[in-house]
């Protein structure tokens, strides 16, 4: 019967018409979730990106730090402590060898050691990260320095001894703190290392000896 027929043909279409709307609004959902996942692994891969960048980045200065500013002056410092006591040897009669020999350490590695201390805080300071403390032992000891190179220069003979005086004081926190700082550096940075799967070499921190003037 015609009547039964149009009602079941519009029956049937209006379920094909449903049918092909779920279909495609599945197909929209699923290309929208599909792009939601995609930006939500861009954001992740960005993230990761840039955590490894920073991670990188820190790595590099804590490098810097330790190799052109730490561990230089720390060095230098300990080899202050090794030689520094031939200088009392300048007290001595002026035909002793010990005398000359003293005078020559003096002139020919002391103060150019010095020298390098200080060109290195002057031109490695923002590498430092120098707190209060840290930054008045460095100025005590540039301070030091020039009036020790000055004295010299200006021909007086016996700074450590009857003309001590004259010298300002040597700050004899400043190696101590150069040290703890070195090594404390040292052991973040081979965190730093194994956190990210590398094995740091060994390092062979040298031995703390005797913080003299000089």
């Amino acid at each position: 019967m015609p009547f039964f027929d149009d009602a079941l043909n519009r029956d049937l279409f209006k379920l094909l018409v449903d049918k092909l709307a779920i279909g495609l609004l599945l197909v929209l959902a699923g290309f929208i979730v599909n792009r939601a996942i995609e930006r939500f692994k861009a954001v992740e891969a960005l993230k990761n990106e840039l955590s490894k960048q920073r991670f990188a980045a820190k790595l590099a200065r804590m490098e810097r730090q330790l190799s052109e500013f730490y561990w230089p002056i720390y060095l230098r410092l300990q080899m202050d402590n090794t030689v520094w006591r031939r200088l009392l040897d300048k007290n001595r009669e002026d035909d002793d060898p010990l005398k000359i020999l003293g005078n020559q350490i003096e002139t020919d590695f002391l103060l150019p050691n010095h020298r390098e201390i200080v060109k290195i805080v002057e031109s490695k300071i923002q590498l430092a990260e120098a707190d209060g403390p840290l930054q008045a032992l460095l100025l005590e000891y540039i301070n030091h320095v020039a009036v020790y190179n000055a004295a010299v220069a200006a021909g007086f003979k016996d700074l450590h001894n009857t003309q001590r005086e004259l010298l300002t004081p040597w700050p004899s926190d400043l190696f101590g703190s150069i040290e703890a700082r070195t090594l404390e550096l040292q052991r973040q940075f081979e965190a730093a290392l194994r956190e990210a799967g590398l094995t740091p070499r060994s390092s062979g921190a040298p031995t703390a000896g005797h913080q003299g003037p000089a």
